[in-house]
């Protein structure tokens, strides 16, 4: 296991991740590409083996949909909302469901575009005039769905990930002018969150809202526009569910002796568009049956065309997916997975502090899944979402698990490799880190109690320990694994150096 599981790994292998998920399921079968009702299935054998799945990945809690474009096939819970209290996680428990959030995005637009306030091929400036991209180039080219596409060739410094919850929707806006460009626009595929949130605020610039009231307007647009109208009646957009909803889960990750530690709740902010939505498992069939019934709802009404909801599962750009035998492009807020043959899976993970959400369809035989749980992505919550799917494969369409990708070995191995990382890490010497104690550029600060020395951003909590080259590494959330130096600058100030994200000089002791 390597030792940085960075903000920037995570986010990056969301993506992918769908990938080897979808891929340990399908890939290398002899599944027919012609179209096949899912067949009567032992719900009691799927749910005892999904379960002792979720028992051997060590998972907190979480929720399983099975759903057909005229049913939901079956739904089951696992687990507890909170270690503390115990209450088990029910059908209306919400989750933070993250990235899963951003192919709502992508069909709210297709809702604007329904409606001829835009059009996908359109030119962003010409919707929004005020709009600047980091070269005169990309401003007047760039158009409508190539901004949910993560294909502009424009790239983020990776510290930009963990500052999400810090700047308005207007500072949002005037950051994509300072990006990096690091390749000519759809050519290579990068999974930038700015670029994302511009293109979900964009109808709504186009409408006349203000840079201002943009946070609130996407809101109050998801939920007139998407949810409500797809029978997603209890979701809404939020970071933190605490006085927004009774029934949710609290978040959990692995320390450094693979056991599961509450998270707090992390920030998205001005981000929403690419993760804001606080969903329930409920909701999420009712969505992934919006997709099989080709935009109309279960309750019936056409919440956005055919036309435009297959524009938003049509193929954009190629990732990258070496020693895997399919064929990995993104969309527009959707991985679409061509197997050799002719499966399509299309399919998004979702990930935050402490949850990981997990949502794949086979439009071909009518069947989707939907998996939440209060577990970080790594090391295993994307790994108790493969198994579903895996299960769910084989169950319901006969196909053939021997792809080579093993979820469960790989959810073992990771956490032995947690572990392994923590038998080289001690308690810190209070004296040696006291002169770097304080508060730091871009809202960092290192606090220490007793021996226990803390990372801390915004509401994130990251516990350091020492290793035995004088850096030091963070034990649990997003930032397990990554090695923190506590340095100084040529005049003396001291600095943190966080591997993998960015370097702060000290502000005040």
């Amino acid at each position: 296991m390597a030792d940085a599981l960075s903000r920037r790994t995570v986010l990056r292998g969301l993506a992918a991740s769908a990938v080897a998920t979808g891929s340990a399921a399908v890939s290398g079968t002899s599944a027919s590409a012609a179209p096949k009702k899912p067949q009567p299935t032992d719900w009691a054998a799927f749910d005892a083996a999904v379960g002792a799945a979720f028992d051997q990945l060590n998972n907190v809690g979480g929720a399983v949909a099975v759903v057909s474009a005229d049913a939901v096939l079956h739904t089951r819970t696992f687990g507890v909302r909170s270690l503390t209290g115990r209450k088990p996680v029910t059908p209306d428990t919400h989750f933070l469901v993250a990235s899963t959030t951003k192919s709502m995005t992508a069909e709210l637009v297709a809702t604007y575009v329904d409606q001829g306030v835009l059009w996908w091929d359109q030119r962003v400036v010409t919707a929004y005039p005020a709009f600047r991209a980091p070269t005169p180039a990309l401003t007047e080219s760039l158009r409508v769905r190539d901004l949910l596409g993560m294909a502009t060739g424009i790239e983020a410094p990776p510290a930009m990930d963990f500052h999400q919850g810090d700047p308005t929707a207007e500072q949002l806006l005037q950051s994509l002018v300072n990006l990096p460009v690091a390749h000519p626009p759809n050519t290579s595929f990068f999974y930038n969150n700015t670029v994302y949130a511009v293109g979900g605020y964009l109808p709504l610039l186009a409408t006349g809202v203000a840079p201002r009231d943009l946070t609130a307007a996407y809101a109050n647009a998801m939920r007139d526009r998407l949810w409500r109208p797809a029978g997603m009646t209890s979701t809404v957009a939020a970071d933190d569910p605490r006085g927004v909803v009774d029934d949710y889960a609290t978040g959990y990750g692995f320390d450094l002796r693979a056991r599961p530690v509450e998270l707090p709740y992390g920030p998205v902010g001005s981000y929403a568009p690419v993760g804001c939505a606080l969903s329930t498992v409920t909701d999420m069939a009712a969505y992934v049956r919006l997709q099989l019934r080709r935009g109309r709802s279960v309750t019936g009404g056409q919440v956005v065309s055919e036309a435009n909801l297959a524009e938003c599962w049509k193929p954009h750009i190629t990732q990258s997916t070496p020693g895997l035998p399919v064929t990995v492009q993104y969309a527009l807020g959707w991985s679409v997975i061509d197997y050799p043959d002719g499966t399509r899976l299309v399919t998004h993970s979702g990930g935050i502090d402490g949850f990981t959400s997990y949502i794949a369809f086979l439009p071909q035989h009518d069947l989707g899944v939907v998996v939440l749980t209060n577990m970080n992505p790594t090391p295993t919550g994307l790994q108790w979402s493969g198994q579903v799917l895996n299960l769910l494969a084989a169950r319901q369409l006969g196909l053939d698990l021997s792809a080579g990708l093993n979820p469960m070995a790989q959810g073992a191995a990771a956490m032995a490799g947690l572990v392994e990382l923590g038998d080289r890490t001690r308690k810190v010497d209070a004296k040696a880190v006291d002169p770097y104690l304080g508060y730091y550029e871009a809202g960092w600060s290192l606090t220490l109690h007793g021996r226990d020395l803390s990372l801390r951003l915004g509401p994130r909590v990251f516990p350091l320990l020492a290793l035995a080259d004088g850096t030091y590494m963070a034990t649990q959330g997003i930032l397990q694994g990554t090695h923190v130096t506590l340095a100084r600058e040529a005049d003396g100030t001291p600095h943190l150096e966080i591997d993998g994200a960015e370097t702060v000089r000290r502000t005040t002791g």
